[in-house]
């Protein structure tokens, strides 16, 4: 037996239990630092007895089997042709302001300044459209009439609206003052900037296949502007923003709210082309990084403490400190090496066309001795 062989049985023993588990599983196996809510749709317990709200539209949103990763269980919602709204998903999580937005809420006690949210999505084969607008939002319910203070979207752009962006948005003016008095309240919210990522994860070419999608948020400290809203695609970071003035000065008073509702929406303002469905899976919220580790693996050693390589669903992304050089193998579950790449400074290197579908696993070799493994889920 060679040494790939060897490393590989190695690799397998270690990881195959952590990385391709069940998805029925997913949630009683995430150790997850932080976390206030996780949901991979395994229950057999309504949705209602989860979410303060849900809009099961007509029946044509909601858990179904074989929707979610790996055949599991998942959410499905399907869009009529012309359809703008096919039903949503509110989560309430910390202090909320009635005990209607506090039903099922998560850890009710806490206040959330800052909070990471994660989910899988993917759309039907064949989808048509690119993007579908809305996604997801992360938000502060600031009274019992939904007046909302941090709105951070996540929700469709780019050229062709074949990515996501973020629209971050607030209804408390710089100074602290509430001002919105309702939810969507557009004449009294200020747009904090918007900006798309990197990933056309809405392209024709896309369809069919699971994407990953995190969140962070996190409040500005009362009178500054240091707040946060940046999201990954598949572990790789597409924008942010970190001079953000979400709340003025109004969460120096300790009675008023912090992040405490996640909204999953299945809401396209144009209406759908056609009739089609997308699919979620695995909903996250902690406060700490989520990562997705069922679709891409970072690693970051200690003595690799300023490098990293990311490996995500299109290749190897890299950054190397000065001085040092070394080299990726790619190989197959067999042990079969079917890429080599050679790597210093900042780079990326994508598939070769060998790489199909299915688990890979892969080790960094750099010249000052440090070496790291892990495992990609291509899909």
């Amino acid at each position: 037996m060679n040494w790939a062989h060897s490393l590989l049985l190695i690799l397998f023993a270690s990881t195959y239990n952590s990385v391709l588990y069940g998805q029925v599983d997913f949630c009683s196996k995430l150790n997850q630092p932080g976390l206030i809510f996780c949901d991979d749709f395994e229950s057999s317990d309504p949705l209602s007895d989860r979410y303060f709200e849900v809009n099961d539209n007509g029946g044509e949103f909601g858990q179904a089997i074989d929707v979610g990763r790996e055949g599991s269980m998942g959410i499905h919602g399907t869009w009529q042709a012309g359809e703008v709204n096919a039903g949503g998903l509110l989560k309430s999580f910390g202090r909320t302001p009635s005990n209607y937005i506090g039903k099922h809420a998560s850890m009710p006690d806490s206040t959330f300044m800052e909070i990471y949210w994660k989910l899988d999505v993917r759309h039907q084969e064949g989808w048509q459209g690119n993007g579908p607008a809305k996604l997801c939002r992360a938000l502060t319910l600031a009274n019992a009439n939904w007046a909302t203070g941090a709105m951070a979207h996540l929700w469709t752009g780019g050229p062709n609206d074949q990515y996501l962006g973020m629209d971050p948005a607030s209804g408390i003016d710089a100074d602290g003052n509430l001002v919105s008095t309702k939810y969507n309240d557009f004449a009294n919210l200020r747009w904090l900037g918007w900006k798309y990522g990197i990933t056309p994860m809405f392209a024709d070419q896309e369809a069919g296949k699971w994407f990953c999608v995190e969140g962070h948020i996190k409040l500005n400290t009362p009178g500054e502007t240091d707040g946060i809203f940046e999201f990954w695609i598949n572990d790789t970071l597409q924008k942010g923003n970190y001079n953000l003035n979400w709340h003025g000065d109004w969460n120096a008073n300790p009675d008023n709210y912090g992040i405490n509702a996640l909204f999953i929406n299945n809401y396209w303002n144009a209406g759908s082309p056609v009739e089609q469905q997308r699919y979620f899976d695995n909903v996250v919220i902690a406060t700490q990084r989520i990562g997705c580790p069922l679709v891409s693996t970072s690693v970051l050693s200690e003595t690799f403490a300023k490098g990293s390589i990311i490996v995500n669903q299109y290749g190897f992304e890299w950054d190397i400190p000065q001085g040092l050089k070394g080299y990726i193998l790619l190989y197959s579950l067999l042990g079969q090496v079917v890429q080599s790449i050679e790597v210093n400074n900042i780079g990326f290197c994508p598939f070769t066309p060998e790489v199909s579908s299915g688990l890979w696993f892969y080790s960094l070799r750099l010249s000052n001795g440090t070496m790291n493994s892990g495992t990609v889920m291509v899909p």
